[in-house]
């Protein structure tokens, strides 16, 4: 059985505004790795050379890890990197290309509801982290905390983005099943 991209074909997805938009949160991400890269070092140096560790970088580095994972999430689906077996697709493609089409469209349907439930249901946990900070942080009080909020909004972000791109694509693949490319 072989794993292969999500979208056998993501040069078939058209440029426009929300393209764009998931391309920044895909740098924005990329430059994210960078900089976290650059502060693990940083304290590998600190601790090493000097004996003197940076605060509260596995914190960071926690916070950043998911961050930079929802950040990349719908680019990610959007350029067919998500990976999966695609043995009954490919065998599809050849002999019924429409219900190929038709089975990805309900693949990309059902992970754009799945992912609109998540939204829904992870929206107040972010409004609460927003509202009561104090009582939302990650780390030790009295030596190294952040709070949540900003890391649950990337969160929100990211699944709504990767919502978006599911219905998107789901859209093209209903599109495909009527014989319209």
């Amino acid at each position: 059985m072989s794993l292969e991209t999500t979208e056998s074909h993501p040069e078939e997805q058209p440029d426009g505004p929300f393209s764009r938009l998931i391309g920044v949160m895909n740098a924005l991400g990329t430059i994210w790795i960078i900089g976290l890269m650059v502060l693990i070092n940083a304290d590998i140096f600190g601790r090493t050379a000097m004996n003197a560790p940076i605060a509260g970088v596995p914190e960071l580095v926690l916070f950043s890890i998911v961050g930079i994972v929802f950040l990349q999430l719908a680019h990610t689906l959007r350029s067919g990197s998500m990976t999966r077996s695609d043995v009954l697709l490919n065998l599809l493609e050849r002999k019924a290309p429409r219900v190929r089409f038709l089975l990805l469209g309900l693949f990309n349907m059902t992970g754009a509801v799945l992912l609109a439930i998540v939204a829904w249901k992870f929206w107040p946990h972010l409004a609460q982290a927003w509202e009561f900070p104090a009582r939302h942080f990650m780390g030790n009080p009295g030596f190294f905390t952040i709070v949540q909020w900003p890391l649950f909004a990337i969160m929100l972000a990211g699944i709504v983005a990767t919502t978006i791109q599911f219905l998107l694509m789901a859209l093209r693949d209903f599109v495909h099943v009527g014989g319209n490319r």
